[in-house]
């Protein structure tokens, strides 16, 4: 994903929050003239959008902090459409499965800005460091869901990292995030060796620094894991020279 590509995703967020707040679930989706309602979705669905109804439609089961995160990143796709240039550069750059898996990759990175300013992010890693200990604080500080802190801290940490949050037994990844420069990627429900350190934290409920590798990858990075409430939040730093 281009560094262009992305601060203008990013900027479009930003102009969105400030246009409409408070980012009520209602104002969310009225700043761009849609309905909104709740119902049951296909396993593995949280929104969707249909455009013939100007409407978005949210999976009713999932927590509220999830439905607005959701409904950011349905507003997002919208957002993207309307604008003839950014969509264009986005066709230039990329096609089929490429196309689909950068255009989510945006607009889960402009749902965060929306939710969570960077700027928030930004001071808080200066004051604490790029830490998993950040993803339930400042979920919970500005009431959005943990994925929108992950994805805001992969993006702005000073460090090119993974970040994850992993959960149940056995140990399994409920989401991730990266920074655009790595390539490293753990899809949702990829699981972990028995001895992996954050199996370890996991079952021990102990924080840990070390270094280690992210499941079925070679490059070693430096991880910080930390469990809270059943979960484990992780963020693998790349080693620096």
């Amino acid at each position: 994903m281009s560094s262009d590509l992305r601060s203008r995703v990013t900027a479009l967020a930003e102009q969105y929050r400030k246009a409409h707040a408070p980012l009520t679930p209602e104002r969310l989706a009225a700043g761009i003239g849609a309905s909104l309602s709740y119902g049951r979705l296909p396993e593995g669905r949280f929104g969707a959008w249909m455009p013939g109804q100007n409407h978005i439609l949210i999976d009713q089961d999932s927590p509220p902090k999830r439905q607005r995160f959701t409904l950011a990143h349905e507003v997002m796709h919208i957002l993207i459409q309307q604008d003839d240039d950014l969509l264009s550069e986005l066709h230039e750059a990329y096609a089929g499965q490429e196309l689909e898996k950068e255009l989510e990759a945006l607009c889960n990175l402009g749902a965060a800005e929306m939710l969570l300013p960077g700027q928030a992010v930004e001071a808080a890693i200066a004051q604490k460091g790029q830490t998993p200990r950040l993803i339930p604080e400042l979920a919970e500080l500005h009431q959005v869901s943990e994925e929108v802190v992950i994805i805001a801290l992969a993006e702005r940490g000073p460090v090119p990292s993974v970040v994850l949050m992993a959960g149940s037994k056995p140990l399994r990844v409920y989401f991730s995030a990266k920074h655009p420069r790595l390539t490293g990627w753990v899809s949702r429900g990829t699981g972990f060796r028995r001895d992996d350190p954050l199996v370890v934290t996991f079952e021990t409920g102990l924080p840990q620094k070390t270094t280690a590798r992210l499941p079925n990858h070679e490059v070693l990075y430096g991880l910080e894991a930390y469990p809270r409430n059943g979960r484990v939040y992780a963020v693998y730093k790349v080693l620096q020279n």
